[in-house]
């Protein structure tokens, strides 16, 4: 009987740690969702590839275009929706990171590590045997790799990026500082 009583009460004080502990996972989500900063979100969750799905702010924050306008150079001129359409945000490491798609950089998709060719690189090496550079259309945009033909097989010239922390592609990811007020 003794040891069913100190199962039972060992049991009893698991079940209410797990309660406080789904209770304490509940209120944390809760005030992460009810955060409209960017920059306060991404301390919250630390690492988030697609804040948009939870982030309670804009989908795309002013300060995010600001500060993506910024690191590229897009001038004054450049209007802020073509911006803002053309951004994504994400959040690694409790930091605000952006990248601006531009001229069809892959924002949207991790850095491909393959070092085999693909099928598309095969076909367009067999009528192209000696290109001296893959397209990134063909190669794919998310290559970390410059590619080339050679005797109509495709090989590496170079690596031309590294993946981040997260595997997305380092070179083309802008960490953005928090705007200081102006009073």
């Amino acid at each position: 009987m003794q040891k069913n009583l100190g199962a039972t009460v060992l049991g009893f004080v698991f079940f209410f740690a797990a309660i406080n502990y789904v209770n304490s996972i509940d209120k944390k989500v809760g005030e992460v969702s009810a955060l409209t900063s960017p920059f306060d979100y991404c301390v919250a969750v630390v690492n988030d590839d697609n804040p948009v799905q939870r982030f309670a702010g804009q989908a795309m924050p002013k300060e995010i275009v600001d500060g993506i306008r910024r690191a590229v150079n897009l001038g004054a001129e450049a209007p802020e929706g073509w911006i803002a359409g053309g951004t994504y945000w994400r959040c690694m490491d409790g930091s605000v990171y952006a990248c601006f798609v531009g001229a069809n950089l892959p924002c949207d998709e991790k850095a491909d590590t393959g070092q085999e060719p693909s099928s598309a690189m095969l076909s367009y090496c067999k009528d192209n045997q000696s290109s001296g550079i893959i397209p990134a259309v063909v190669a794919g945009r998310a290559s970390m790799y410059q590619w080339r033909c050679r005797s109509g097989t495709p090989e590496i010239i170079r690596q031309i990026s590294k993946p981040d922390a997260r595997g997305f592609l380092s070179n083309y990811w802008y960490r953005l500082g928090k705007p200081t007020s102006v009073e």
